[in-house]
C-alpha cells in the first residue's frame, strides 16, 4: 500500500489549542487498513509515532516531533440503531450522536450536549458533565489493536465495557497512550444501550445544557477545553475537604474551576497563554502562545492550588513530546 508521506508539516493548525511545532514525517489516513499500514511503516523505520484525530485535549511541543504523526480522519460511516441499541463510528461528532439519539427518543447522552470533539475522543477521556459520563450507556467498542501483528488488512476486534477500565476521566485507552509500553488501542466504533424517552423533553434538556456551556465556553476560542480534571473528594485528604464549602462539591467532585478561581487564577497570563477571565479552568491561546508558556502557566496554577488547599490538580490535556 502506497501512503502519502509528507515531511516537515505544521501541527498547530491541526489542534484546537493552535500550539505545536512540526512533524518530521506526516501521513493522513482515512480507513483502518491505511492506519495499520502507517503504523507498520513507522515500526519498520523505527520511528516514534503519534496518532492524531480531532486535535482537542492535546498540546504539542514547539520543537520538531522527530517521528511520524498519523492524522486519522476516517470517512464517516452511518449510525445504526435497533430498538434501544445505537452503534456509531468513533469519528462521529459527539454533538451529532446526541442529536441522532434525541431524534429517535433515546435518552442517556443528553447531559453531554455541548461537549466538543468526537465520540472516540470522548470515550478515551470518559467525558462527562452534570452527573453523566459517556461510559454510563456504552456497551462495547470496536478497536484497532496496534499491539498486534499489523500484517493483516485490519486487525480489529470488539471489547466489552468492562475491558475499557473506565474511571473518572480515564480509560484503558488513555492509560495505554500514556504508558508508552505498547502502541495502544484505537477506537473504531462504539455501541450504546440507551433508554426510551420523550423527544421534546430531551431536546429541551439538551438546549438547556448547551446554553449553560456556551456561557462559559466559546467553541471559537483557541482552547483545548477544560485544562484540569475536577477533583474526586474520595481521593483527597479530608483536611482539604474541610476547606471546601459543601455547596461547591457536586456529585462527589470539586470543580477544578472553583479551586482555580479561589486562588485568583482568572486573567493570569504567561506570554500568549492566559486563563480566561470568565472561567478559571480554561487556558486560551491568543495566537502567540507556546508549549513552554502553557507548561509554565499550568505549573504556577497547580502550585497556587496546592499551597491553598493541599490539592494537586491533574491535567485533562495530554502533553506530547519526544
Amino acid at each position: 500500500m502506497v501512503l502519502p508521506l509528507k515531511t516537515n508539516v505544521e501541527l498547530a493548525p491541526l489542534t484546537t489549542f493552535g500550539i505545536g511545532g512540526r512533524a518530521a514525517f506526516f501521513i493522513q489516513v482515512n480507513d483502518p487498513a491505511e492506519l495499520a499500514a502507517a503504523v507498520a511503516l513507522a515500526k519498520t523505520r523505527r520511528l516514534p509515532y503519534f496518532l492524531l484525530a480531532g486535535g482537542s485535549n492535546v498540546v504539542f511541543n514547539d520543537k520538531i516531533f522527530r517521528g511520524l504523526v498519523i492524522h486519522f480522519i476516517p470517512k464517516v460511516s452511518p449510525c445504526r440503531w435497533q430498538g434501544l441499541t445505537l452503534m456509531c463510528p468513533a469519528n462521529l461528532k459527539l454533538a451529532t450522536l446526541i442529536k441522532i439519539a434525541t431524534n429517535h427518543n433515546l435518552a442517556g447522552l443528553e447531559m453531554l450536549s455541548g461537549i466538543p470533539g468526537t465520540v472516540g475522543g470522548a470515550i478515551v477521556g470518559n467525558a462527562g458533565a452534570y452527573g453523566q459520563c459517556i461510559s454510563d450507556r456504552l456497551t462495547r467498542v470496536q478497536i484497532l489493536d496496534l499491539d498486534t501483528d499489523l500484517d493483516t488488512p485490519c486487525p480489529s476486534r470488539w471489547i466489552d465495557k468492562k475491558q475499557c477500565q473506565f474511571a473518572y476521566r480515564d480509560s484503558i485507552f488513555k492509560k495505554k497512550k500514556l504508558a508508552r509500553r505498547g502502541d495502544g488501542w484505537l477506537i473504531l466504533r462504539a455501541e450504546f444501550r440507551l433508554a426510551e424517552s420523550d423527544k421534546k423533553a430531551l431536546v429541551k434538556k439538551s438546549r438547556e445544557i448547551i446554553k449553560i456551556r456556551s456561557e462559559k465556553y466559546n467553541p471559537d476560542l483557541r482552547c483545548p477545553g477544560s485544562f484540569f480534571k475536577n477533583v474526586l473528594v474520595k481521593e483527597i485528604n479530608q483536611n482539604a475537604v474541610k476547606l471546601i464549602p459543601p455547596e461547591k462539591i457536586i456529585d462527589g467532585k470539586i470543580p477544578a474551576g472553583y479551586l482555580l478561581e479561589a486562588v485568583k487564577a482568572k486573567g493570569r497570563r504567561q506570554g500568549g497563554i492566559s486563563v480566561a477571565d470568565f472561567h478559571g479552568n480554561l487556558l486560551i491561546n491568543d495566537g502567540r502562545g507556546t508549549y513552554r508558556e502553557v507548561v509554565a502557566l499550568a505549573t504556577k496554577l497547580k502550585k497556587l492550588v496546592k499551597n491553598k488547599f493541599g490539592i494537586i490538580l491533574d491535567e485533562e490535556v495530554r502533553y506530547v513530546t519526544n
